[in-house]
């Protein structure tokens, strides 16, 4: 950052130097080619009125009257430059013959002075520029020397070298070399000023902008500066403003759409152009937990590549794609879809990952549920048809054959209405159809109404059937009387059914907690532990054969009438040595919502 300010302020100074420098270059050049010129003129307007003025005493000199010293005196250059004239003197006659010259060497470098003699008799002066091997371009002024009649009786010529008459314009180029090299540093001084004032803000403005770019909207720089700084000092803060409040924007869409990624109960994984993972959500991680020891981090996510694969076809050919794949035990609908930018062009892709177990479960218990009750409605309609018809055709004579057949007959046909009774209100308790009035009763009661009822069943499959508990005893309970007394019944029934002769079916409770405890025991053949879990569901028999030991209904029932009431109802059993089925009851407390509904 540092390297940055100072390559701005190293780079304006050398600017800065660089157009002073040619600055001086070109008012040297400048002046070196416009001063000779300028010098040049300075001398001859100089030489020519001395000229002049000079011309009368050459007259003089010529008419004998002036002594050839006194002429010499006034253009002595050997006294240290101290002369009236200061130049060289060349006197000619009319015919242009040199009568007199103050340096005969240097009159002899003087060329066509008969030419210039002539033309002097037709103008008042002449100059020109004669250049010479020996001291180089001279310049030369001359004019007539006329009497008193206008008639010119010779010619004065006065002459200077160049490097003379330029000596004046080094004196002065070396006096304006010196003029700059003292006003140089003044002159830098006062830039180094200006610049410092220059460039503070604009350093001020680099921080500030560095700030911004890690997300530090909130600060400002002086606005105070006059001149366009100060107005790009306003603009930067507008700029600041702005983008605070659209960064604020931004962050809060992104968050708010975090959030609603995070928070569906869909898995979502999210791919650049590249392939590359940008975001995934918390229920993928859920949906997919088997980690891929692969060295691709993608398989470490989702450890199937047919995805992927799906993942770069979508990108390749612009389709969704849909399928459906496995994750252990989870069965799992895949949607991919592109990713296109505003000019169509395919950025990315997102896969939406939906669990569709519950749903391919009850497809699965659906049709289980239509062959089940397909099955257990066919057997019994399958012995009627097999008995009636012998029955219509005359075949069977026999009146004992006969009644045995038509109670047979019966005997199917009240299976067959049991069975349509128990789908029926199965299907009510798990509508929410069926309503249960709670109300307060005795347990005590129906237990001995219960005992009376299955006692001579069990009597005539040699089954003992034992109260064990002082059920008289219990408190009131809350719930519905006449649904837990045909729990009390299914179980039982279900009990008999599986309990061997001279087997023993128990019934006890406790009723010591807040809510009581009624246990059905038996000592029959006992449930395989892998049978326990689908006990309760609709149709499930631990008898694969169906060999008509019941519907699979009631345990079905029994749980659907318990959870409707609030209660719960769970069940042990070991092998070869019994099971027990255990379920609550609500103790009456003495409230005053005996005619609630159970929630």
């Amino acid at each position: 950052m540092m390297k940055k300010k100072r390559s701005l302020l190293t780079r304006v100074y050398i600017s800065v130097f660089v157009a002073f420098v040619l600055m001086i270059l070109l008012i040297w050049v400048s002046f070196v080619k416009l001063s000779g010129s300028v010098f040049m003129n300075l001398k001859t307007a100089e030489l020519k009125p001395r000229a002049q003025s000079l011309a009368n005493i050459v007259l003089e000199y010529l008419e004998g009257r002036v002594s050839e010293e006194l002429l010499l005196s006034l253009v002595d250059r050997n006294e240290n430059d101290s002369s009236v004239i200061n130049a060289y003197l060349i006197i000619t006659d009319r015919l242009g013959e040199i009568r007199l010259a103050s340096d005969m060497d240097s009159a002899n470098l003087l060329s066509d002075v008969k030419k210039s003699v002539q033309l002097l008799q037709n103008a008042e002066s002449i100059v020109r520029v004669q250049h010479t091997g020996i001291i180089g371009e001279i310049v030369v002024v001359g004019v007539p020397v006329k009497n008193a009649a206008s008639e010119m009786v010779g010619a004065l010529f006065l002459y200077v070298p160049q490097y003379e008459a330029l000596a004046a314009r080094g004196a002065l180029a070396g006096s304006m070399i010196i003029v700059m090299l003292v006003i140089a540093p003044i002159i830098f001084l006062l830039l180094n000023v200006l610049l410092y004032r220059l460039i503070r803000p604009l350093r001020r403005m680099n921080e500030v902008a560095l700030r911004m770019a890690d997300g530090q909207f909130d600060l400002r720089v002086n606005e105070e500066t006059f001149g366009e700084i100060g107005q790009l000092a306003q603009s930067f803060n507008r700029l600041s403003i702005t983008l605070k409040k659209t960064f604020s924007a931004l962050t809060f869409e992104r968050n708010r759409l975090v959030q609603i990624l995070n928070g569906m109960t869909e898995g979502i994984a999210a791919i650049d152009k590249e392939g590359n993972i940008t975001h995934i959500n918390p229920a993928l991680e859920k949906l997919f937990k088997h980690q891929s020891s692969e060295s691709d981090p993608r398989m470490r996510v989702i450890a199937h590549r047919e995805v992927w694969e799906a993942f770069g076809k979508t990108m390749e050919t612009g389709e969704i794609s849909t399928f459906q794949l496995t994750e252990y035990m989870t069965v799992i609908h895949a949607s991919i879809a592109p990713v296109r930018n505003d000019s169509g062009e395919i950025e990315g892709a997102v896969g939406v990952f939906m669990d569709v177990s519950k749903e391919a479960l009850l497809e699965k218990t659906r049709r289980e549920y239509v062959a089940n009750v397909s099955h257990e409605m066919r057997s019994p309609l399958t012995a009627v048809r097999g008995l009636i018809e012998p029955l219509r055709d005359g075949m069977v004579t026999n009146e004992d054959t006969k009644k045995r057949y038509y109670d047979i007959i019966l005997r199917e046909v009240l299976r067959l209405s049991r069975l349509i009774s128990d789908l029926m209100e199965l299907s009510r308790l798990q509508s929410g159809n069926l309503a249960i009035e709670p109300d307060v009763f005795r347990l005590g009661e129906m237990i001995d109404d219960v005992f009376d009822k299955y006692k001579s069943l069990c009597q005539e499959k040699s089954i003992e059937l034992v109260i064990e508990s002082d059920f008289p005893a219990c408190p009131p309970l809350y719930a519905n009387p006449d649904r837990i007394e045909q729990l009390l019944g299914i179980l039982i029934d279900n009990a008999v059914k599986y309990t061997p002769e001279n087997g023993k079916i128990s019934l006890s409770g406790d009723w010591s907690g807040e809510r009581a405890v009624i246990y059905v025991s038996d000592t029959g053949t006992g449930i395989p532990k892998e049978h326990l879990p689908h006990l309760f569901e609709r149709f499930y028999k631990v008898d694969k054969a169906h060999s008509g030991m019941g519907s699979g209904l009631g345990l079905s029932i029994a749980k659907e009438m318990l959870t409707l009431m609030g209660e719960s109802i769970e069940v042990e059993s070991e092998e070869g040595k019994g099971t027990t089925f255990t379920f609550t009851v609500r103790i009456y407390d003495g409230g005053s919502d005996e005619n609630a509904l159970i929630p």
